[in-house]
Order: C-alpha cells, then structure tokens, then sequence
C-alpha cells in the first residue's frame, strides 16, 4: 500500500507539470464553492449568492445525443427545476486515447443557458454502479494494461481494477481534461456549478483477488487512516469503531491486524482504495477549475447486508469516515435514496463535516421539503426526471420551493426553520419555536411542508394536509393566531396575498388549516401540464376537477 500511496503522490506531481497545466490560466477563480453560513451550515453560493439545487436527474442515456437532449428542455422546464445533472460517458468524450470530442458537452452548456437552467456534470468513468460499462472500448479490450478485478477464484471479471495505476491516469487526464474544457468556456457564465467523479463506484465481493490488490492487502494501513482515527474517536461510525476497538484499537499494522482477518477489513481496505482513486482524479481536475464535487452511493438495502450485496467501496454511511480520510478534495458524500426510510438516511449523511446532497431519489415532494426544512439540504434530485414532466403536483411543489427560496437559504441551519413530513404510523408532530409550541397534525397521508419562523410572532407555513396550532410555551400564556393570509412569492421575493382566511378556514382563527394550493384541470383531459394559475381559487364546473398542492401562509400570532 506504502507502494501505491507513493506512486499516487508522484502521479499528482507529475500532472501538475503537463502541458495541460501549462495551457491552462492560473485564474483558478469559480462560479461556486461551498462555504458556512452564520448557522454554521454549509451552503452552495452560485455568483455570490446562495443556491439550493431544485434539480432532476436525466436517465443515463438521456444525454448521449444532441437530439435526443434537445427533445428534453421543454418538458423539464414544465417541472420548475432549477438544476440538471446529466451524465458525461467517458467512451463518447474520449471515443481514442488523446482525441477528445466536445460536441455533447458543448450542446448540454448551451441547452441550459438557453433554458436559465444551471448544471451539475456526471463523470461515467472508471465506473458507473460497480460496473465499468461507460468506459472506452480501447479501454475494455486492453485487459493487459487496463487490468480487471479478479474474483476468490481468481477469475478475470469485467470491472476495472481500482489497484490499475494506468487505468487511474487514463481516467484521470479525460476527466482534467474536460473540467480543463468546461473553465475555458464557462467560467464567466457558470452554468456548470458541480461536479460527480465517477458513479456508485464499488464491486459486488469483498475485495479484489488480483495481484496487485493482494500485494497491498499486506501492506500497512495508511497512517493518514489512522491518525483520522484517533482524532475523531469519538464520533467515528459505530461500524468502524467497533472493528477498530475489538482489535485492541491499534495505531499501527496490516489491514488484517488493525481490524482483524474478516469481511470488514477487506471492505475497508477495498474502501480506501476507491476512496483515493477518485480523490486523485478529482484534485487533478481541481487544481485546474476547483468546482465542488461529490461522489454518490448505492446505499446499504438492509442493515445485515454485508459488503459485496451491495457494491464494496462505495461512500455508504458505514464507510464514511474512511472516505474522508482517504478523499479530502471530495467536498460532499451523497447517497441515492430509493428506500423508504427517508428521514433515517439523510439524519445519517447531514454531518457537521459532511453537507445532505441528493443526486438521485424519488420523485416525491415531501422528501425535497423534508430535506430543505429539516436537513438544509443543497439539493435533492428525482432521477429519470424526463419521466416527471407531467407530474403537475411534483411540478407545482417545485414553484412553491423557488418562491420560498430566499427564505429558505437566510434560515438554514438555524433553529426557526423545520420540515414537516407524515410518517406511516405517525400523527402529529410537537415542536417549540421561540415562545410558541406547535402542534402539528396531519390530515391525509401526504402531508407535508415546512416552518420557518421570520419573526417573535410571525411565521411563514409552506405545505399541505396540515393543522398547525400555536400554543405558548408559558403555561401562563395562551397562544393565538391573529391573522392568517395565503398566497404566494413572485419573481422579486414580494408578497402577493390571494386571501385572508378566517371563520371556517381557520376555526376562528384557532388553527391554521394547511390544505394547500386548489388548481382546477380539465378531468377529460386529465391535462396536468396545463397553465391554470389564473384558474386558482374560481369557481369549479362540474367538468372541472381539482388538483392540490402545497400552499403557503403568513401567520401572525400573539400570547395573552
């Protein structure tokens, strides 16, 4: 292992002497970078002001032609994105080794330009959900210099080896390249705001048999590993720090003495080795154009799922620590959630050192609400988002998320903004802000939104299907609502009231009653994509039906 970290270094050494760098300017400045706010919480600033990803994912295919893309734009407008992730194969940008084509790219930058659409770049290298299938052919049928991962058996399998230093360079001089590319003629316009190496990288056995992965099984563990240890101790995942500590904690030695002869330290060890393969393809691109980067996961379907059912290497909660360690120009490790347990796994990635992204997920607005309000989410993502377009309560969801957009980026990370989101079995939900405790309760099984108080008696209530009561935290206060108006935000940030509600709307003022927001839709039809915002509220024919989404209220209360 010694071997290979130093042969790493060197390699790093030796691309930031190329002719690449040297063609390159050394203004090294960025459209976006990642940074704190004065909540202590990460956010991404786009040209100097914060951006919260309302994207969508394209299917893997979907950007592999310029025609088959520029069929795309409309319909993905119709969805109120904000934000793109489209994937970059390196077979079609490097079709022979050092002949690179920028037709996709090119077109991908322009499409979103035109379309006021920001973009985050997926690198299909090396690997793409533990397979190697986007790599070039001149790749795939060099097996000598491009080696595969071998099985127990020692059968040659299809997927690249992470031990192949060649396959290493290769990947990385494609990927500077084309961040080389994209700073020349996008820097100024920033229409590409982040960066994927690689996809749900990974193999599905424990380790990789091949010679050159044995040789530095037998090598220590990196001290860079250790020391991240013994400095985090206390907060290290449980499933590392139990392996670590039921081998005597040691601070020195092989893989197999510092965690012992067994499944964890051959994931471990294969952990590392991913780790700080896409590390050093990403400080490459970053000593060029340093774009914030993060590398997504397939996540651990159930919690007895040993490595290797699920793809070996990858940043999955249990391995999180070791990535962070091993790969510092990653800036964010996201997982692709399509389980159920929404809330668990983003509580799971939203650390300190570690912002929520989400690059792929279902197409469910709770989620994204869940994740923005609770979790000061950068960004959640449905992936296939092309099938989505006619999804009008996804869609509308989304329009209530950008006008709620400043808002939400002034109050991240602080205590006066939560999310609400049912759970099966759940009922309520009880939470103190400032002087008042609010009980929420859920009306219908799809009920959910946001809270975010923006002063001592005034709170701002984003969502649907939901009873919101202010009660006092003094127990010799009561609390009421004073005045309760819907409506919404325009494209300025100001305020437009559609109505006061009282009397039934609100029980007198007890209750605000979150239904959401009523659009009327032909039920002949059934034409979601429709515009009917000037239909909002009016009286509905019999031909008519209605179609709710979140709303959003102004609340006034005061304590007597």
């Amino acid at each position: 292992m010694k071997k290979l970290l130093t042969t790493i270094m060197c390699l790093i050494l030796i691309t930031g002497t190329s002719t690449i760098k040297a063609q390159t300017s050394t203004n090294t400045e960025v459209p976006s970078k990642l940074v704190k706010n004065e909540h202590g919480s990460w956010q991404l600033i786009v040209n100097g002001k914060p951006f919260i990803m309302l994207a969508g994912e394209l299917h893997n295919s979907s950007a592999s032609t310029t025609e088959y893309l520029n069929n795309l734009w409309t319909p993905l407008k119709t969805l109120n994105l904000n934000t793109v992730l489209a994937p970059i194969a390196w077979e079609q940008f490097e079709p022979q080794e050092g002949i690179f084509d920028y037709t996709l790219i090119d077109n991908m930058i322009d499409g979103a330009r035109k379309n006021g659409l920001k973009l985050s770049i997926l690198w299909f290298g090396s690997w793409k959900n533990g397979e190697s299938s986007y790599a070039p052919t001149w790749v795939k049928e060099d097996t000598k210099r491009f080696f595969r991962v071998k099985s127990v058996e020692g059968k040659e399998i299809e997927t690249l080896s992470p031990f192949c230093e060649n396959t290493m360079k290769a990947d990385a001089k494609a990927f500077r390249t084309l961040v080389e590319y994209i700073k020349k003629v996008d820097q100024t316009t920033g229409t590409i705001i982040a960066l994927q190496p690689e996809n749900e990288v990974g193999i599905f056995q424990d380790m990789d048999y091949s010679k050159a992965s044995l040789a530095a099984y037998g090598q220590e563990v990196p001290q860079t590993l250790i020391q991240y240890m013994k400095k985090n101790r206390k907060n290290l995942r449980k499933e590392l720090l139990s392996v670590w500590e039921e081998n005597g904690a040691k601070t020195s030695g092989t893989w197999k003495t510092v965690f012992g002869d067994n499944v964890w330290s051959k994931s471990f060890y294969t952990t590392w080795q991913y780790a700080t393969y896409i590390d050093f393809i990403s400080a490459g691109a970053k000593e060029f154009y340093p774009l914030p980067t993060f590398c997504n996961c397939w996540l651990v379907q159930k919690p007895d799922d040993m490595p290797g059912v699920y793809p070996n290497g990858g940043p999955v909660s249990r391995v999180m620590d070791i990535w962070k360690a091993a790969a510092p120009h990653i800036d964010v490790l996201a997982p692709d959630i399509y389980l159920s347990d929404f809330k668990n796994i983003v509580a799971d990635y939203h650390r300190a050192d570690n912002p929520l992204l989400i690059p792929e997920a279902v197409m469910k607005p709770a989620n994204a609400f869940w994740a923005f309000g609770e979790h000061s989410a950068l960004c959640y993502s449905p992936f296939g988002i092309e099938d989505g377009a006619d999804n009008f309560v996804f869609a509308q969801s989304y329009k209530v998320l950008n006008e709620l957009m400043p808002l939400i980026s002034e109050y991240q990370g602080s205590s006066r903004m939560i999310g609400v989101m049912k759970m099966p079995g759940e009922s309520e939900r009880i939470v103190t802000m400032g002087d008042y405790q609010l009980c929420i309760k859920y009306d219908a099984e799809d009920a959910y939104g946001l809270i975010i108080q923006t002063g001592k008696n005034e709170f701002v209530v984003a969502g649907i299907n939901l009873k919101v009561y202010f009660t006092s935290t003094n127990k010799k206060k009561t609390g009421y609502i004073k005045q309760v108006w819907e409506g919404g935000y325009d494209t300025d940030g100001e305020w437009k009231a559609t109505r006061l509600l009282n009397g039934d709307e609100t029980y007198h003022n007890a209750v605000l009653i979150a239904k959401g927001r009523r659009t009327f839709t032909s039920e002949k039809s059934n034409n979601y994509n429709a515009d009917h915002s000037n239909e909002i509220f009016v009286y509905s024919p019999t031909s008519y039906q209605a179609v709710w989404s979140p709303g959003i209220y102004r609340v006034t209360t005061y304590l007597r």
